[in-house]
Order: structure tokens, then sequence, then C-alpha cells
């Protein structure tokens, strides 16, 4: 007998929102519910091991004779769960209700792009690691041990739309096989980058997919507006096939006609329009970044960056506008949260701070932020400027960065060796940054509270 499946088949006709709780005696399964008369009794005396059904007042119960613990066990586990995804389903649907449109669009871009994180961090680590066998032990380009390491590397970026793929689809609640084929459609080699592609006339502009995350994301959002619209209009024997095929169909199309060429052009204006900002006012762009950065960590629309700091290692290969400047907003935030601690009294407070401030060193500043510096305005101030003048140090070297990684860590991440970078001098540059950074955060912070 399979207790799962005698359980999933009662809670289907039950209805988990339904029920208020769930016992047994030594041979019924009472399950006290909301309204009885919704229940279709007869469906649950057909259910395999069911001897027979009572009602008596709110309570159903459904006699199973010796079995009945073991269906009540998996029941109540079943129902739980389903329970637990309820409440948690309408707190989110409470808490976007609360956001705004765009509140809402950036909690959507962040949620779809976390899953890619582990990828781009570990995949610009290892790009690193290979220049610096390159610069110390002399690791030839051309050799096997390179070209192997050096294409584990690039899958990390190249296949960037199988990633983004399933993270939107799962955020947007289909299954994420759809995203990851999409994807996949995208990178085939039989589409990606090909000229003279039509269909049925209808010409498929000539894009390059890989490396790309904003033609996929526009797909996947498609193809979950189509599932919503179809799913409740097929009959449900008809479901397993119809449903499937009209969604890859229509999401496929649309995104090889209009959203993946668009995508593709908003990507590169998004890339284009942050060099313009560089450009246009250089190292002040890193300087204000370095100054606010901490806010954004404070008010969670860090997140909401993640996606831009993609696309440009994405398509540059390294980054030399956000990520050196959170460079020195991290560092100067671990430093000012030292400072606090140095000058703190309190043994059980100090010990707090340090080891906020030294997990701050590593790139992680939330417990220097939300533990210390929220309710010191002199050492976020401090922060602030240390953050301010590091930014501008990384724009005036032109620091440059091949992974989103912060920090002390972020170090090796400044070992590049596309052009116009060679050698060390970049990470040269990276510790400068670092220093300086942390000087100014942890002395500025001393100068404000002792003035203060």
């Amino acid at each position: 007998m399979n207790f799962e499946l005698i359980s999933k088949e009662l809670l289907e006709i039950i209805d988990s929102n339904n029920i208020n709780n769930v016992t047994h005696c030594a041979t019924r399964l009472r399950v006290k519910v909301q309204n009885i008369d919704k229940i279709n009794i007869t469906k649950i005396e057909k259910v395999e091991g069911v001897l027979g059904v009572v009602k008596q007042g709110d309570t159903l119960q459904i006699i199973f004779g010796p079995n009945v613990e073991n269906v009540h066990n998996s029941f109540a586990k079943l129902y739980e769960s389903k329970k637990q995804k309820s409440e948690e389903l309408q707190e989110q649907n409470d808490e976007k209700g609360k956001e705004n449109l765009f509140s809402r669009a950036l909690s959507f871009l962040a949620a779809a792009f976390l899953p890619t994180m582990p990828i781009v961090v570990a995949t610009g680590l290892i790009s690193a690691i290979l220049n610096i066998l390159v610069l110390t032990i002399g690791l030839k380009t051309d050799s096997p041990t390179y070209e192997l390491i050096s294409a584990i590397a690039s899958t990390g970026f190249f296949f960037l739309p199988l990633y983004v793929g399933y993270g939107c689809a799962k955020q947007l609640n289909i299954n994420p096989v759809y995203g990851i084929f999409l994807g996949a459609v995208l990178l085939n080699q039989g589409i990606n980058g090909v000229e003279g592609l039509n269909l049925f006339g209808l010409p498929v502009v000539t894009t390059t997919y890989s490396y790309t995350a904003l033609p996929v994301l526009l797909g996947v959002i498609i193809m979950a507006q189509t599932h919503k619209l179809i799913s409740n209009k097929i009959p449900s024997y008809l479901k397993d096939v119809l449903i499937p095929l009209i969604v890859i169909c229509v999401g496929v199309l649309a995104t090889l006609l209009i959203v993946g060429p668009l995508g593709v052009i908003l990507g590169e204006w998004m890339t284009d329009g942050f060099v313009f900002i560089h450009n246009k006012i250089g190292c002040l762009a890193l300087g204000i970044v370095g100054a606010l950065f901490g806010f954004t960590v404070l008010t969670g629309t860090n997140k909401a960056l993640v996606p831009i700091m993609v696309t440009s290692l994405a398509t540059q290969g390294y980054d030399t506008f956000l990520i050196p400047a959170m460079l020195g907003t991290n560092i100067a935030i671990a430093t000012a949260t030292l400072a606090v601690a140095y000058l703190e009294k309190d043994p059980v407070k100090k010990g707090t701070q340090i080891s906020a401030g030294v997990t701050g060193l590593m790139g992680i500043s939330e417990p220097s932020l939300f533990g210390v510096l929220l309710n010191d305005k002199k050492a976020l101030y401090g922060s602030m400027i240390g953050g301010a003048v590091g930014g501008i140090l990384a724009g005036i070297t032109n620091l440059a960065q091949n992974s989103i990684v912060s920090g002390i860590p972020g170090l090796p991440t400044m070992v590049i060796s596309a052009p116009p970078y060679s050698g060390l001098s970049n990470m040269y540059s990276g510790i400068a940054v670092i220093v300086v950074a942390g000087i100014v955060g942890f002395g500025t912070t001393i100068f404000l509270k002792k003035r203060s």
C-alpha cells in the first residue's frame, strides 16, 4: 500500500486550506475541517485502503483499520508541508502587495540573477588564479593545462543564458527547465550568431547570445505569461502535451524574432550607458558609488546592481565601475567599525565590533552596517568618506576586477591579462585602494567621534 499516494489523493479531495487539524485513533483518521459539505465523500471512499467514511459535526472520520497510523503520519507530514508553503506564499504576496512596481521589478531581477552568483564568483576566481599561474610559474598560454582551465573559466559566462533562464523561470513559478531550454536554444550552434536564418519568410536577426542575460530573461517572462494564460483553458487530459508545446513554441519564437535581439540591444545600451557616465565624470562616478553603496546594502537595493555587474563582466571580461567602487566601500565600512571598537570601553561590545570589522575586511559588510554603523552616525559618515576616497582612487588608477568578490579576498580578481591590463600592476592599484580607503575610513571615524 502506497501511503504517500493515498495521502496525496486525500489531501487533494479535502483541500489543505479546508483543514483545521489532523489526528487519529486506533482505526480512523480524524480530519477536522472548516466546511465538511464541500468534501466529496464518494471520492474518498474510492481511495485505496479506505474502509468507510463517517461525518460527525465538523470532523471527517476516514476508516483505515490497522493501517491508520501509517496513513496519518504520511498525511500529516504532507499537510504540514502544504500548509507551510501556503503561509510562505501568502507572506510573499502580502509583501509584494506593499511594494511598488519599481521595487517589485528590482526584487525580481535580483532573485532571477541570484542562482548565477556561485558560478560567476567561482569562474571569475578560476580565471584570476589562471592569470596568476601565468605570471608566477610561467604557465604557457598555448599549453593543454592553460587551455583546459581557461575553458572551464569561460564556461561560467558563455552559458550565462542557461543560468539566468533557470533563475528567472524559478522566480516566475514555472518549471525551471523551460528557462534552461530557452537558454540552450539561444546557444545552439545552429542559431547563435548564424546569419541568414528565417522562419517562413520572417527574418531572424543575426545575434550572438552567449555571454548575455537580458534576451533569455525577457523570453522566460513571455513563457511564464503564456503558461498562466493557457493553463486553465486546456482540458486536463491534454495539459501534459499541449501546455509544454505551446509555452515552448511561443517563448522560443517570440525570443528569436523579437525580444532576443531587443534584449541584446538593451544590454549593450546599459553597458554603454555606464561607460558613458564613467567617461564623462570619470573617477567622480566611482566616488559617488563608493560613498553611497552602503545605503544600497541597508535598503536591500544592492542586489539590483547584480545584473548590471554580471552583464559588464560577461561583455568585457572585467568591470571598472561598480565592483571596484564597492571595494573601497567595504574596506571603509570595516575600518570605520574597527575605529568604533578601538574607542569602545565595553569589552563585550568591543568584541562584537571587532568581529564585525574583520568580517567586513573579508567583503561581508552587513554585520558592520546593521550591527554598528546604523546606530553610530559619525562612524557611518566616516565609512562614506572612506568609500568615496577609495572609489575616486579606483577611478584614477582605472582599477578592474573580473569577478564580484570584494574586500581582501577580491585581490586575486585584479590579476587580469586582457588589454590594457598586464602583470600585477592592476592588483597593486587594488592594494592601494584597500589601504587608502581603510586608513581614511578609520581615521575619519576617530576624528569625527573624538571631535563630537
